[in-house]
C-alpha cells in the first residue's frame, strides 16, 4: 500500500465518520427521529413489505411513519450543495410515487448552514426541507444538563445520550479536543445509564476521537478511560494518524465561515475551499475529491484549471 492509498483511505474514513454516527443513532436509538423532528407521534419504520416490488430496493433506513400516515424522511449531510439537494428531492418524489403517502423531508445538517435552503424546479415546484442545524444548538445548555445529571447520579435518557453524541457539532465555546475529553472522562465514564446505551455512546465517541483528537496526552487518557481493547487500539491510532488533512479542511471551512461573515459569506468559504482543494489535488484526482468530499466535479475542475 503506497502513501497515496493510505491518505485516501484516511480521508474517506474521516468524512464517513459523521454518516456512520448518524446511522448508528438511527439504528440504536428509537427516539432519534423524534429528537430531530420534534414529532411525538412517530410509530416506527415504514412497512416496506407493503410497497410495490419495483421499489423494494429503495433505502428506507431513514424513513419513519407518523400516526397520521405521513412519512418522515431524514437525510444527514455534513456538506451540502445544490447537487445533493436535487438528489434528496428526487428521493422524496420516488418515495411518494412508491408509497402514495405524504412525505415530510428533514435534513439533519452537521456542517455549515447552506446559503440556499430551497431548490426550485420551477415557479410552482420546489424542494423545501425542514433543516435541523447542529451548529445552531446551544451546546453549553446541553453540556450543563449532562454535568448536572452525572453529579446528581440521575439516569440518562435517550435524548441526553443523543446530546452527548452530537455535542461536538453544536454551538459551544469549547475546543473539540477538550470537549471530547470531558464528554468521555467526566460524563460517559461516570454516567448512570443502561449498558446498551453506554455502549452505543462509546462507539460514537471513538469515531469522534478518530476525527478530532490530536493531543497525545488526551489520546492516551481517552484510550484508558474508554477501555479500548488491543484489537481496537491499532486501527484507532492509525486512523488518527492519517486523518489530519480532512480535519484541517473542516477547520478551514469554519474559518471561511467567520471570514465570510466579515467579507461576504460566499467569498470567505470559496477562498478556503479553493486552498484545500488545491492541497487535495496533490494526492487525489478531481473525481476522487468530488466523490469523497461531496464537492461538484465542475467546481473541482474549475479550481484545477485556473491554478494549473
Amino acid at each position: 500500500m503506497d502513501d497515496r492509498e493510505v491518505i485516501d483511505n484516511g480521508l474517506v474514513d474521516k468524512f464517513d465518520a459523521e454518516d456512520t454516527i448518524f446511522n448508528n443513532c438511527m439504528n440504536d436509538f428509537d427516539e432519534f427521529p423524534a429528537y430531530i423532528t420534534g414529532y411525538d407521534d412517530i410509530v416506527g419504520h415504514f412497512p416496506v413489505k407493503h410497497m410495490n416490488p419495483a421499489f423494494r430496493n429503495l433505502n428506507m433506513d431513514s424513513i419513519r411513519q407518523r400516526n397520521n400516515g405521513n412519512l418522515v424522511n431524514i437525510e444527514h449531510h455534513s456538506v451540502l450543495n445544490s447537487d445533493l439537494m436535487r438528489r434528496d428531492y428526487n428521493y422524496i418524489t420516488t418515495i411518494f410515487q412508491a408509497s402514495k403517502q405524504i412525505v415530510e423531508p428533514f435534513i439533519f445538517n452537521t456542517g455549515l448552514i447552506p446559503l440556499k435552503k430551497v431548490e426550485h424546479v420551477n415557479d410552482t415546484m420546489f424542494y423545501n426541507p425542514a433543516f435541523v442545524n447542529t451548529c445552531e444548538m446551544r451546546g453549553i445548555v446541553m453540556l450543563n444538563n449532562l454535568r448536572y445529571k452525572v453529579k446528581h447520579k440521575e439516569e440518562l435518557t435517550q435524548s441526553d445520550s443523543l446530546d452527548l453524541i452530537w455535542l461536538v457539532k453544536t454551538n459551544i465555546d469549547i475546543g473539540r479536543e477538550e470537549l471530547l475529553r470531558e464528554l468521555t472522562v467526566d460524563i460517559w465514564a461516570k454516567a448512570v445509564a443502561p449498558r446498551w446505551m453506554l455502549d452505543a455512546i462509546r462507539k460514537n465517541l471513538i469515531l469522534w476521537a478518530k476525527k478530532y483528537l490530536k493531543s497525545k496526552d488526551i489520546i492516551e487518557e481517552f484510550k484508558r478511560v474508554i477501555k479500548m481493547s488491543k484489537i481496537e487500539i491499532k486501527p484507532f491510532e492509525e486512523q488518527i494518524r492519517i486523518a489530519g488533512i480532512a480535519g484541517e479542511l473542516e477547520r478551514a471551512e469554519e474559518t471561511g465561515l467567520e471570514k465570510g461573515l466579515e467579507d461576504g459569506h460566499a467569498n470567505g468559504c470559496a477562498e478556503t475551499e479553493e486552498k484545500f482543494i488545491l492541497k487535495l489535488l496533490e494526492t487525489q484526482s478531481p473525481e476522487e475529491i468530488s466523490k469523497n468530499f461531496e464537492v461538484p466535479l465542475e467546481r473541482v475542475l474549475e479550481i484545477a484549471n485556473v491554478n494549473g
